[in-house]
């Protein structure tokens, strides 16, 4: 989850004052600047994106979309986090869609926006993949802080009341989100991976070979932000791996426990001692090639059952499922989509060893992670994004994203 108050490239919005003169550059029309080119492109749906940030939330939800669409010729869509206040800028625009936004000078924006939306006939959309109410964020989160202000709900409530649509993650979220805001028009968009960004490394020789060289102790890898831990050691607060600690610490022996990016602080005693193996976090690029040189043998997913990790994305499986490690999730609609799942840490342990004891049975498991992928690909499921942009909520014409909605 990133803060509201962390999107130190994007400028404050105030809309123009009537008379006066704007401050943005004022724009020609996509097909003006065909014609003053001299070339021609099909008549495509037009979409402007504002972006809450450059990291992943903004890359998998918006500016992955952006760029397959205008690479595939879907729909010609721009994006950046500057919020322009130039009417002109607007013209022949189809579709506006904005990502998590909940600052009073934004929820400003916004109002001017749906105002020119009238006018110009354009929808806009919502794009939240987080739950950001504070009584449904948990205590151990780091960034719930961020949320305290009053403000922040009662601005995120009235941003997402006005706009024409609303897109989430998963179908818990668009229950949530139906009941809080009251908007009926919220559409589950699934997270997908780029091919691009993920498939290359996907190797069937290293992984038959790391499985024989760790077979005696399987690598068993977390990856994920210090966001699931109990930052504070307050040992009575439950995290993300509250359950699963114990079962940990006891079979470090048995396996090779390996953290990316965070790890609890009921063990650290046990990485200071190098029974556990812990490595800093990476940038979003080098991601995919970072966790697997890791050498996983299987990932694993621990949540506390809460709101807010009901309203998570199955991301952590369909990463393994790209780079064919078997993945073994927490037992929540969160991951309903998984093979694998687990209740406790001695369930998880059991799984664990299943998954491992046997080559032949490991093997297929890792084809039947990679065969799912032909599912998940982003490039493969480009059309739900082309929907979104290009057909207002309830169209007919809206094919995939109905019948993944169950709208008639």
């Amino acid at each position: 989850m990133i803060t509201p108050y962390q999107h130190t490239n994007r400028l404050p919005f105030s809309p123009p004052i009537p008379g006066s003169p704007s401050l943005a550059f004022t724009q020609p029309t996509y097909k003006e600047s065909l014609k003053k080119s001299g070339h021609s492109a099909p008549d495509l749906p037009r979409g402007l994106n504002f972006y809450a940030d450059y990291s992943g939330c903004g890359h998998w939800r918006m500016i992955w979309p952006e760029l397959l669409l205008n690479c595939y010729g879907k729909a010609n869509v721009q994006g950046g986090t500057v919020m322009i206040g130039d009417k002109n800028f607007y013209n022949g625009i189809k579709t506006v869609r904005i990502q998590r936004q909940a600052t009073e000078s934004q929820a400003n924006y916004i109002k001017w926006l749906h105002e020119l939306a009238k006018e110009l006939k354009f929808k806009i959309i919502y794009e939240i993949d987080d739950i950001i109410f504070k009584e449904d964020i948990p205590h151990y989160n780091k960034f719930r802080f961020a949320f305290e202000d009053p403000k922040i709900r009662q601005t995120s409530m009235e941003i997402m009341q006005i706009c024409d649509e609303i897109t989430v993650t998963n179908k818990f979220m668009q229950d949530y989100y139906i009941e809080k805001t009251g908007n009926k028009n919220v559409t589950v968009v699934p997270n997908f991976i780029p091919k691009f960004w993920m498939d290359r490394y996907f190797d069937i020789t290293k992984i038959k070979e790391n499985y024989q060289k760790y077979k005696k102790k399987p690598r068993v890898v977390y990856c994920g932000s210090g966001a699931h831990f109990d930052i504070e050691n307050r040992i009575k607060q439950k995290d993300d791996f509250y359950h699963v600690n114990d079962a940990i610490r006891k079979t470090v022996d048995k396996f090779q426990w390996v953290f990316i990016g965070g790890f609890p602080m009921t063990l650290r005693d046990l990485i200071q001692q190098k029974k556990i193996e812990y490595h800093e976090w990476t940038n979003l690029v080098n991601y995919p090639e970072y966790i697997n040189s890791k050498n996983p043998t299987v990932f694993y997913a621990p949540l506390e059952d809460s709101n807010f990790n009901k309203a998570k994305s199955d991301l952590k499986f369909i990463e393994g499922c790209a780079l064919g490690i078997p993945t073994i999730c927490q037992d929540l609609c969160t991951y309903d989509t998984a093979f694998h799942k687990f209740k406790t840490g001695d369930d998880l342990v059991s799984k664990i060893e299943y998954l491992t004891s046997d080559y032949k049975k490991y093997i297929k498991e890792v084809k039947r992670a990679r065969s799912y992928m032909k599912s998940r690909w982003m490039e493969d499921n480009i059309n739900f994004y082309a929907e979104l942009y290009s057909h207002p909520y309830g169209s007919p014409k809206r094919k995939n994203l109905n019948r993944l909605n169950g709208i008639s």
